[in-house]
């Protein structure tokens, strides 16, 4: 294969949720220390919000389900930067997530805290959730990085983790966010400062929109001295309709789509909104 063939591959618009990698960004162990130095980063909200924001949640999902003493599963807790919070607010947690790294990060501060929290390395996809929860959340979008077929993975094990009257509460993308992005390209050694290997590398960016479904694919490719890989981060965005018809679909009523849990005081954000839904009765 010559350069431009290889150029051109790289640059190639992929179906659709057609290829998964989003395990390697947690999994691969330089990648998941990367992230989770991200998650911890007050500078940056690209892992997960900064702490005055979460603690702003934390306090808005308070004020709706009243914590104390609810059983609450986190899934894609991360290092349990919200779990550890529920549970300050008296529910009994239990956090899920698929990198060893972060786990163990939020059992060392469970451990330096005495705090009450049950952290699970797993797969929400694959493994079993706990039973009778009352409220399950997923919280920073998680769900949008999953394909249609993913996500209805993901309905079935929250329906079966809920207790009759519980609660999903999770985040998604607004459309108003799909609209302002737009499809790019770029390039570059070491590019986003080292952040994809320890060692010499060359990267490529290639952002696609599709239109259709209103989802975007980061796709990066990432050519070292031994191997070239790829990652491919694909993220849905929503409508308030959108999100309430598939839920319908898989056997939840939304209660409440809201754009202001991050920033009750000041209205609505228009780049994701807040979904609060029960079992269907």
């Amino acid at each position: 294969m010559n350069v431009f063939t290889e150029l051109e591959g790289i640059h190639e618009r992929p179906e659709p949720f057609s290829v998964y990698t989003a395990d390697v960004l947690w999994t691969e162990p330089y990648l998941s220390q990367q992230m989770l130095h991200h998650h911890l980063d007050q500078d940056s909200d690209l892992a997960s919000r900064r702490l005055p924001t979460i603690d702003t949640v934390v306090d808005w999902i308070d004020g709706k389900f009243d914590l104390d003493g609810k059983k609450v599963c986190d899934l894609g807790c991360g290092p349990g930067l919200y779990a550890q919070r529920f549970a300050g607010r008296g529910a009994i947690v239990q956090g899920l997530d698929f990198s060893a790294n972060s786990i163990a990060y939020a059992q060392e501060v469970a451990l330096k805290t005495k705090s009450s929290v049950e952290y699970r390395v797993g797969n929400y996809l694959k493994d079993s959730l706990p039973s009778d929860q009352d409220i399950v959340t997923m919280i920073y979008c998680d769900l949008c990085a999953l394909s249609p077929q993913q996500r209805e993975i993901v309905y079935e094990k929250v329906r079966g983790a809920l207790n009759p009257e519980g609660t999903f509460f999770f985040d998604v993308m607004s459309a108003v966010a799909y609209k302002a992005r737009e499809e790019t390209s770029a390039f570059g050694r070491r590019f986003m400062g080292g952040f994809w290997a320890e060692g010499d590398y060359f990267a490529f960016q290639n952002t696609f929109k599709y239109d259709e479904i209103k989802v975007m694919l980061d796709q990066y490719t990432i050519l070292e001295s031994h191997r070239t890989w790829q990652v491919f981060n694909w993220m849905q965005y929503f409508t308030s309709s959108d999100i309430t018809e598939e839920l319908g679909r898989n056997g939840f009523d939304v209660l409440e789509t809201t754009g202001n849990f991050t920033n009750p005081t000041n209205g609505r954000d228009e780049t994701h909104f807040g979904v609060i839904a029960r079992l269907v009765s």
